[in-house]
Formats: C-alpha cells, sequence, structure tokens
C-alpha cells in the first residue's frame, strides 16, 4: 500500500520506496525510513501536500513523493 493512500488519523509503518537516489535521499533526511511510524494528520483538498507525524515532529509531503513511501497497516 501506498502512503498516498491512507486516511486521516491512520497509523502506518514505512516498510520501503519506489523512487530513485535522490528521493530517497530526501527522505532519509526528513526521518522517513523503513520501520518508522507514521501518522497522516492532514490530506490537503485539491490534490495538495499531506501532513504527516514522525515520533512527534509533522513533515509536510507533496503527493507526488508520497506515492512513493509503501507503507503497512498497523
Amino acid at each position: 500500500m501506498r502512503l498516498i493512500d491512507c486516511e486521516v488519523s491512520q497509523e502506518v509503518r514505512v516498510v520501503g520506496f519506489d523512487s530513485g537516489c535522490r528521493s530517497k535521499e530526501r527522505l532519509l533526511q526528513l526521518g522517513i525510513i523503513p520501520g518508522v511510524i507514521l501518522k497522516i494528520k492532514r490530506l490537503a483538498p485539491f490534490s495538495g501536500p499531506l501532513i504527516v507525524s514522525i515520533e512527534g515532529s509533522d513533515v509536510v509531503l507533496g503527493r507526488g513523493i508520497a506515492k512513493k513511501i509503501l507503507v503497512e497497516k498497523i
């Protein structure tokens, strides 16, 4: 399942990425690594960004990069 397919308030675990080296590097800098738990806080309307909580910090992700993050429900 991809992060973009999750619902608000859902908690998921990152299992991997479907992206190139630059995207992976950026995600790792943001703390989005395999095994980390994310909580979807907000999905902006009209194809806007997602706000996710990672270990107490909020991060804004565009829908394009959210499509590349593979997750599983917990």
